[in-house]
């Protein structure tokens, strides 16, 4: 009984021995099989490593890496003591791999998601399990369907058609093929794979067939890798019955249409000679026209430029006219230090004010000004008229003119009509401003060294006039109900340009020269100046003048327009 129990026991075990080493055997039978994986771009891939497993075994460590050889490798995924390790990992694969292992079928897999056309390559997988180790590599490829072919006709030469086929997308390189209606492989006269920005490949091939061929021509380009191929055609229609052949059917269309373009270009250029030919005859008509209302508008001109320049001659007739009249009226006017701002610096005779370079001490009055630097006129009109010159010399700046004697004398005042201002401001060179709301500027031909000041308090009017040259400059309109008093302002320095005094002229001003006032030797103080005196321009010892508008009135008829648009004072 013994023997027989140990025979039995003897033949489980060799039975068990058999078994193991025939799974070990089909284990390893396997491997071949699964060393090549191909994935589509995108997808996920399934590496399996060629390793098999006994069952019910659990590896200790399993890592993945992209390279062969140990000593160059770089972990793709690495699996130890029950999870996954991220560290020293390509950054490319992180978060994109995961391992599934079954204990079961004893089997290790490593899965890429979202996979790329630089994941294709090897990849070696190493197995720890206690302290025995074994390695294996399998190989990912990658392996893209790309578009549907496209057919076209790239160009007709002597009775055969050339075709283009085109399609993009494809990787790996595919191949492609021409078939004719029977088919029969058709040559490709040239083909080309290039690479697009992606790393997928773009393909045309090209070949020809009869014009006489009928039926369907395709293109066929297949995918190696897949075992898939997409395939187009394209339709080859036979010709019209009673048509000899496609050249001829040509030459049959073309030179008709060729010969009715060339009698409408014929009819066209002759419609547009005819054309031109009418346009110019228009035209010349219309020059002559032109030329014979021009030379009637032209004789109209010079009569209208003739009578603009006697009705010219006649204002500036009038305006000196005005201007000497307002001289009949002339005073002396001084300056009054009660209203002086504190750094304007006065002549004894209060006839002459320059700004200083520093504030004088002098009583805070009401009747002072504080802000702005300027100083008024003694006298107070309260009707009447009235004419005093002012000498400004090269002055850059000033500002002259009358004002009412209830205007602001503390802090910042607004100078305009409205507020008791009729001033009139040199700003610059030959740039003037009247200070009106809002202020009228203008040039003058001939800037005045010598400024002329009328007011008519009945008629409302002060006006200012340029003794230089005997014009007029502006006039300001307005019915005044209080006293009024004159104005002086030499204004600031302006960088040493504008350093002179205002003076007031005690005398007539000559208009034909310029005549500088010189100062005197003895007896002024503090730059007063004295005024050569033209005796010509003194007034008259009449008793009594008559007004300007009963002159006027008294003038020739034809004289009267002329003087309607003076802007001259009436007195």
């Amino acid at each position: 009984v013994s023997k027989e129990m140990a025979s039995s026991s003897g033949s489980s075990l060799s039975s068990c021995l058999i078994t193991l080493v025939f799974l070990q055997l089909l284990a390893q039978g396997s491997d071949d099989a699964s060393k090549f994986h191909l994935a589509p771009l995108g997808g996920t891939a399934e590496l399996r490593c060629p390793i098999s497993l006994w069952p019910v075994t659990v590896p200790t460590e399993v890592r993945w890496l992209r390279s062969p050889h140990p000593q160059l490798s770089q972990a793709v995924h690495v699996f130890r003591n029950g999870k996954d390790w991220d560290d020293d990992l390509m950054p490319q694969y992180k978060g994109r791999t995961a391992l599934v292992t079954d204990a079961g079928e004893g089997s290790v897999i490593l899965k890429i998601h979202e996979v790329r056309l630089e994941d294709r390559g090897q990849y070696h997988c190493q197995i720890h399990i206690g302290n025995l180790s074994r390695e294996g590599s399998v190989t990912l490829e990658i392996a893209v369907l790309g578009s549907d072919p496209y057919i076209h006709v790239k160009g007709y030469n002597a009775g055969w058609l050339h075709l283009m086929c085109r399609s993009v997308g494809w990787f790996p390189k595919p191949r492609a093929e021409w078939r004719d209606p029977q088919g029969r492989v058709l040559p490709s006269l040239s083909e080309a794979h290039d690479l697009e920005e992606a790393g997928l490949f773009q393909t045309m091939v090209s070949s020809r067939v009869r014009d006489s061929t009928l039926g369907n021509v395709s293109c066929t380009i297949h995918n190696m890798a897949l075992g898939q191929e997409r395939t187009a055609a394209m339709v080859i229609a036979a010709p019209s019955p009673g048509k000899i052949s496609s050249s001829t059917v040509a030459l049959a269309v073309i030179l008709p249409v060729l010969g009715l373009l060339i009698i409408a270009g014929i009819c066209l250029l002759w419609k547009q000679r005819r054309s031109k030919e009418k346009l110019l005859y228009e035209q010349v008509m219309e020059v002559e026209n032109l030329l014979s209302d021009h030379a009637k508008e032209k004789g109209r001109l010079h009569k209208t430029l003739k009578k603009l320049r006697s009705e010219l001659k006649l204002k500036r007739a009038a305006a000196d006219s005005g201007w000497r009249r307002a001289r009949l009226h002339f005073l002396v006017v001084t300056l009054d230090p009660d209203t002086a701002h504190p750094k304007l610096i006065l002549s004894e005779d209060l006839k002459c004010v320059r700004l200083g370079d520093r504030r004088q001490p002098v009583l805070d009055n009401p009747q002072r000004f504080n802000f702005v630097v300027s100083v008024l006129g003694s006298e107070c009109f309260r009707a009447g008229r009235h004419y005093w010159e002012v000498y400004v010399g090269d002055k850059t700046k000033w500002i002259l003119g009358v004002c009412s004697e209830s205007v602001s004398r503390k802090g910042k005042v607004t100078a305009s009509p409205s507020n008791g201002h009729w001033l009139l401001r040199q700003s610059g060179g030959t740039q003037y401003e009247a200070l009106t709301s809002p202020q009228t500027s203008f040039r003058l031909k001939e800037p005045p060294r010598c400024v002329g000041i009328f007011l008519d308090y009945e008629a409302g009017v002060i006006s200012f006039f340029n003794v230089t040259n005997r014009s007029h400059i502006f006039t300001f309109t307005h019915n005044f109900s209080g006293p009024l008093r004159p104005f002086f302002e030499p204004c600031l320095h302006d960088g040493g340009k504008n350093m002179a005094p205002l003076v007031i002229c005690s005398e007539l001003q000559k208009s034909e020269e310029s005549t500088v006032p010189v100062p005197e030797g003895k007896g002024h103080v503090n730059g007063d100046l004295s005024v050569m005196v033209d005796p010509s321009l003194l007034p008259p010892q009449a008793p009594e003048l008559l007004p300007f508008r009963d002159m006027v009135t008294s003038w020739p008829s034809d004289l009267r327009p002329a003087l309607q648009g003076l802007k001259a004072p009436s007195f």
